[in-house]
């Protein structure tokens, strides 16, 4: 896991009741989990427009109320850290594809 630092202090209500916090608790930061293989095949039964936002969920594990809690600014840079993972994940996909067209 990785500590998220949050753009501004923010109050997710869901998270905070799980873990036994006043509901308008606010955090600077959150934990981000790893994405893994398994989170990229999970996604692949929702419509395209939707993959995203399921990763959302999965790397921050904020429910679908907490995770519209983010600002656009936090929105933006986790999306920008799914797309990194992605990337490392289709650059090896591409390389096999190449390894394969030369047989």
């Amino acid at each position: 896991m990785t500590s998220f630092q949050l753009s501004e202090p923010t109050a997710f209500a869901d998270l905070n009741k799980h873990e036994g916090r006043e509901v308008d608790f606010e955090r600077d930061s959150i934990e981000l989990k790893t994405l893994k293989y398994k989170h990229f095949r999970s996604v692949l039964k929702y419509p395209e427009e939707d993959q995203m936002h399921q990763l959302m969920l999965a790397m921050t594990g904020l429910t679908e109320d907490d995770i519209g809690e983010l600002t656009p600014t936090d929105a933006a840079e986790i999306s920008h850290l799914i797309f990194q993972s992605m990337k490392k994940y289709m650059e090896l996909g591409q390389q096999i594809l190449r390894g394969m067209e030369k047989k």
